[in-house]
């Protein structure tokens, strides 16, 4: 009874001490955006018309794209995850940008990428 009653209050002591010491919680509109900060808005691809990568502009509650290509699987579902803020932060960097390819294998190499318009709650 003693060995039992021993290993059990062992279990709970290892399971409280792998615990966090803090619980943190993150409000669901909030998490597009530690998303968002953690790679780059567009595929290293430029639209072919302005030689740039460029945004298409989509309602703030937008949450999913679909982008199509060639071969298998010929179809996937991701979020959209980056947005505008309100203040305009200037041009972009230049960079060596892709061109669309003459024979594209995806949606993502035509250089035009969908950003979520600004929403007041999450612009601080």
């Amino acid at each position: 009874m003693n060995k039992s009653l021993a290993a059990c209050t062992l279990a709970v002591a290892a399971a409280i001490a792998a615990c966090p010491a803090i619980a943190t919680a993150e409000m669901p509109y909030l998490k597009p955006l530690r998303r968002a900060s953690m790679y780059n808005w567009h595929a290293q691809y430029a639209y072919t018309n302005y030689g740039v990568p460029t945004s298409l502009v989509v309602p703030p509650t937008a949450q999913l794209q679909t982008n199509w290509s060639w071969g298998a699987p010929s179809m996937r579902v991701s979020r959209i995850d980056h947005q505008y803020t309100r203040n305009y932060a200037g041009q972009g960097a230049a960079g060596p940008w892709a061109y669309t390819p003459h024979h594209p294998q995806d949606t993502a190499q035509f250089g035009v990428y969908y950003v979520r318009a600004p929403w007041y709650p999450t612009q601080r």
